[in-house]
């Protein structure tokens, strides 16, 4: 799989132990949360994620569970200067994609992998969908403070 040069960019940006002669590093996740898809945060944004989870007081039943989600379900990936990984066999399956078109959605601190059939299903309809109930002159940003 290659990984499309702008989410490349923000990979490099967020490993610290990125430099130019060495493969960058990004984690990540397969969890049963992330339903079809797979979620891929730069090595600071996944630290940033476990601080938050591990500050939590041991008493929180929660915690540990978090921990499983996160830490448990997911892997570093190493991508080569050209953009390309190899995905594990456990990853293509989780996607239902042995091979194929996958699409990618960046979403800020991170970015999701879908085989494009779930995709379309899971994300395109159900927005497309909502924007048709909010009206043609609904602006989406009117809803954010």
């Amino acid at each position: 799989m290659s990984i499309p040069a702008k989410f490349r960019r923000v990979i490099e940006a967020g490993d610290p132990a990125w430099t130019p002669d060495q493969p960058m590093t990004a984690k990540i996740l397969y969890g049963k949360h992330l339903g079809e898809s797979l979620q891929v945060l730069t090595v600071e944004a996944y630290d940033a994620k476990i601080g938050r989870i591990m500050a939590m007081p041991d008493s929180d039943p929660n915690k540990n569970k978090l921990r499983k989600l996160y830490m448990g379900y997911s892997e570093d990936l190493t991508i080569d200067k050209d953009g390309r990984v190899v995905l594990a066999l456990r990853l293509r399956e989780k996607l239902g994609v042995v091979e194929g078109e996958l699409s990618f959605m960046g979403l800020g601190e991170y970015f999701q992998i879908w085989k494009l059939e779930s995709f379309e299903a899971d994300v395109d309809e159900p927005l497309d969908e909502w924007l048709d109930e909010m009206g043609e002159d609904f602006d989406p940003m009117s809803l954010v403070p």
